[in-house]
């Protein structure tokens, strides 16, 4: 099923927030958009799995999280004053190219912003976009992407354990670092989160950007209950942080699997993966049976040297193998996606833009 597929269909199960972003008139900028529909009561206490970055890229780490924000923050929320709310969840486009139906739509929506500081959101937002629109195939796909903001107002300015553990603020989202004690591990509530990206028209993909300049962010690629394909969260304010958007958002689009390993003695003994950029087979074996990345083999890679196949992937340090040393899929060394990934991004892209 194409993911504008499947958003249609949870629209037609009666999801209330799937419904409330249907109902949602594209609002220009500066226009009051409906106020935030509540949370979903089904989500309250699922939990989800998420991918954990270090300052040198993704890590191998992947928790259950909760998808609500921890008591103690969630405790200290208090109800915006009527100024705030009417300003809050109000929608302008970053870049439109198309219909929603046949587009991929972003949605980049702030957290830790207070009402006087959604101008700076919105100027975090364009950063992070041209952060993601850098690296090929994004750079060459924007005409297949539509880019919208929902502006979150916060009490308070800023995110929850920063600088430290011990400080709590008041956020639309509820971000905080030290998820599941990792310091580096930026959640949110993604209850509230879904709330405000149903504003938008569509929502395909979801970035969270939290009002911060401590590097850290966390990817939810392996969602269930939600209208779209996968959430990121960055801090706004650290150089490095768009590229966390960069790897999120090809998990969902390109359906591309992590090429790392856990740096452990385990082997995947299992049949043979679908994502495009892992393989049980190695170079010979590819071109013997003509599979997987077989027509990359040996030709110059723009993540390093040539494609080939190299062990050490999806988690497993044997058994399966990735087509160069490294990539964007696989530590932040290189800020390349490797031949197989561009292909796999690239026919994601039509796989959304189809009508």
């Amino acid at each position: 099923m194409s993911p504008h597929r499947r958003k249609s269909a949870a629209t037609a199960a009666g999801s209330a927030l799937a419904a409330a972003a249907a109902l949602l008139s594209f609002a220009p900028s500066g226009a009051a958009a409906p106020a935030p529909v509540p949370d979903s009561p089904p989500s309250a206490e699922r939990t989800h799995d998420v991918e954990h970055f270090t300052p040198s890229g993704p890590r191998g780490y992947r928790p259950d999280v909760p998808a609500r924000a921890p008591k103690r923050i969630s405790d200290r929320h208090r109800p915006l004053s009527p100024a705030e709310a009417k300003a809050d969840g109000a929608v302008s486009s970053l870049h439109r190219t198309g219909s929603t139906t046949e587009r991929l739509d972003l949605v980049f929506v702030g957290d830790g912003y207070t009402a006087d500081q959604q101008e700076d959101f919105h100027k975090d937002a364009e950063a992070k976009w041209a952060d993601v629109t850098a690296i090929e195939p994004y750079k060459s796909h924007t005409d297949k992407m539509n880019v919208w903001t929902v502006d979150a107002v916060s009490n308070e300015s800023g995110v929850s354990g920063d600088p430290t553990q011990d400080v709590v603020k008041d956020t639309a989202l509820g971000s905080y670092f030290w998820c599941d004690g990792m310091e580096r591990l930026l959640c949110a509530d993604l209850n509230k989160v879904n709330s405000y990206a149903a504003q938008a028209p569509a929502a395909d993909i979801v970035v969270v950007v939290s009002n911060s300049g401590k590097y850290g962010g966390a990817g939810y690629n392996r969602l269930t209950g939600y209208p779209f394909d996968g959430v990121s969260t960055l801090s706004s304010d650290h150089a490095d942080s768009g590229l966390i958007a960069v790897h999120e958002m090809a998990h969902s689009i390109g359906r591309l699997a992590d090429e790392y390993d856990y740096g452990q003695s385990g082997e995947y003994t299992g049949p043979e993966p679908e994502d495009v950029n892992i393989s049980t087979y190695d170079a010979d074996e590819m071109a013997q049976n003509g599979a997987k990345w077989h027509t990359w083999l040996g030709k110059d890679d723009p993540a390093g040297g040539t494609t080939g196949a190299f062990e050490g992937a999806g988690y497993y340090e044997k058994g399966l193998y990735r087509p160069t040393e490294t990539s964007l899929m696989r530590d932040f060394s290189v800020r390349e996606f490797n031949n197989p990934s561009r292909e796999g991004l690239i026919d994601g892209f039509e796989r959304y833009t189809q009508p």
